[in-house]
């Protein structure tokens, strides 16, 4: 056993270190600095406090949707490429399994998706940092929960979108497990990235009965990433139940391991 976790830390720590020397990287370091300018560019608007919670929005919004993309790009890249350019061969012919490669494999892109999340986390509390401290006419009773913005509930989001971008890693491995093409592989990630975004959505619009019935079983294996947008909550401090948080962890842990095995499966009867 601890010689797997040692083969498996060897594959994850190569990984993350091809990942930052990627272009990758680059659009990581890139979309810190944008974020951090495009705070300090509304102090020419003079928005009063309720700027803070923009500010705020906007950078979640970043999280949310860059994230998702270099999610899904670089577990292609990452999983997809040893395969098609038969890289995968020569690790293989070591003493190493394909699950734990695999597990290697997903371990370095969640780092390297946790990077990317840190990197604009940190761009976003600066933001808002310098911003609130070019608001001297503000008062501490102006800056109430009304406008404020809870610098740990934005540690809390970002914590957050970490496993549930650690979940659309784990959907997107496994079609990258069995696809032919990197293009099929991105496409279904983000397919089932929209899809999990608007599952709540569909589920209500289909109706009532056993249509109705039928369609949640089958999105029971698309989980549900809208539980994971707490920006609202955090941003106006209210907070977030330290269970719900647990909760939501449980939840991404689930289908991660669930996906996760699914892919093993499939690269473990996949010819090279």
């Amino acid at each position: 056993m601890k010689g797997a976790w040692s083969r498996i830390a060897a594959i994850a720590g190569n990984t993350y270190r091809e990942a930052i020397r990627m272009r990758l990287f680059l659009l990581l370091a890139v979309s810190g600095v944008v974020s951090l300018a495009g705070g300090l560019y509304f102090q020419e608007f003079n928005l009063g406090s309720s700027e803070l919670r923009f500010i705020a929005d906007f950078g979640f919004g970043a999280m949310t949707l860059l994230g998702s993309i270099v999610t899904v790009v670089a577990t292609v890249q990452l999983l997809f490429g040893e395969i098609e350019h038969r890289t995968i061969l020569p690790i293989l012919s070591k003493p190493v399994r394909r699950g734990e490669f695999l597990v290697g494999k997903l371990l370095g892109a969640w780092l390297t998706i946790c990077s990317f999340v840190a990197i604009l986390t940190v761009a976003l509390l600066l933001a808002l940092f310098i911003r609130e401290q070019q608001l001297p006419e503000l008062t501490d009773e102006t800056l109430g929960a009304d406008h404020s913005v809870s610098y740990l509930g934005v540690l809390v989001f970002a914590g957050v979108q970490c496993f549930r971008l650690m979940v659309l890693a784990s959907i997107t491995a496994f079609f990258s497990g069995y696809a032919s093409s990197s293009m099929f592989a991105v496409f279904m990630g983000f397919f089932v990235w929209v899809i999990g975004q608007l599952r709540g959505s569909l589920v209500a619009q289909w109706g009532e009965g056993f249509g109705q019935s039928v369609l949640k079983l089958l999105t029971l294996l698309i989980p549900d990433l809208r539980v994971f947008d707490l920006g609202t909550q955090v941003i106006e401090g209210a907070g977030v139940a330290p269970i719900s948080i647990a909760g939501l962890v449980c939840y991404a842990l689930v289908y991660t391991v669930l996906y996760g095995s699914l892919a093993a499966l499939v690269l473990k009867h996949r010819e090279f």
